[in-house]
């Protein structure tokens, strides 16, 4: 491991001991559970950890931020107002890093491992369109109009966010919070997370993927990961055991630790 994947490490190990002191469930995710799977470990390119966790299990986290100490720091929009994504994260207080990318700086940062919510989704192709285009909202009420996404879209997060007026806010929020913590019938969850979503489609996965945790080797210890791994990562990524060649590796976001 180099040093920021140690510190990713640690945190990983923390989230591990808060959530089986408390009954919570998280799973490895995207690259790390890629990176349990196909090195028992971290890519050797990557550096950093994601995790998925139930949306209830998730919103239950900052409440036992003393769990945590003063290093690391449980981050949503609501215990962190700069912080602009319905993501969370766990922040480690004491290093900073530097992402850059094909040479050029993306980000300055505080080292942080990512939290993903996940969603029951309904059984209707409709219904669940309609709770893509809520958490299209959702995300844009909580962190402004999208970057990145060209022009036609910024002016689509404009003009709703014009039907959101900040004074009512917190309230379209929380609304919408509660219509996409989906409690009817349901056989499939969603994450509402870059890839895994279009304007109008979002990529399920069957809840039984993410039922009981299995445990996987992770470097020298083991943590918790999708029922079926295998299915879950196939899934998103179709054949994840070959990795990239060189040449696409060389355009991955690389990072180091600033002095």
């Amino acid at each position: 491991m180099n040093e920021i994947q140690r510190l990713q490490m640690n945190m990983l190990i923390r989230l591990d001991e808060v959530c089986h002191r408390h009954g919570l469930r998280y799973y490895l995710a995207y690259g790390t559970c890629i990176g349990a799977m196909r090195h028992q470990g971290f890519i050797p390119w990557d550096h950093d950890v994601d995790v998925l966790m139930p949306v209830q299990d998730a919103k239950k986290l900052p409440q036992y931020q003393e769990e945590f100490g003063d290093r690391y720091f449980v981050t949503s929009f609501r215990t962190d107002p700069t912080y602009k994504s319905i993501a969370m994260r766990i922040v480690d207080r004491e290093h900073r890093c530097r992402e850059t990318q094909d040479g050029k700086v993306t980000e300055e940062m505080f080292v942080a491992m990512d939290i993903y919510p996940f969603y029951n989704c309904p059984k209707s192709q409709i219904a669940l369109t309609l709770q893509v285009w809520r958490s299209h909202v959702y995300k844009m009420l909580v962190g402004g109009a999208p970057k990145n996404h060209g022009t036609l879209m910024k002016l689509a997060a404009n003009l709703i966010l014009l039907f959101h007026p900040k004074k009512n806010r917190e309230r379209d929020i929380a609304r919408l919070e509660a219509k996409l913590d989906y409690r009817g019938e349901s056989d499939s969850i969603a994450d509402y997370y870059g890839r895994d979503i279009t304007v109008c489609n979002a990529i399920t996965y069957r809840k039984e993927w993410f039922a009981e945790p299995k445990r996987l080797r992770f470097e020298d210890r083991e943590f918790d990961a999708p029922t079926d791994p295998d299915r879950y990562l196939t899934t998103r990524y179709g054949d994840y055991m070959t990795p990239p060649s060189s040449q696409d590796r060389e355009h991955e976001l690389k990072c180091e630790l600033i002095p």
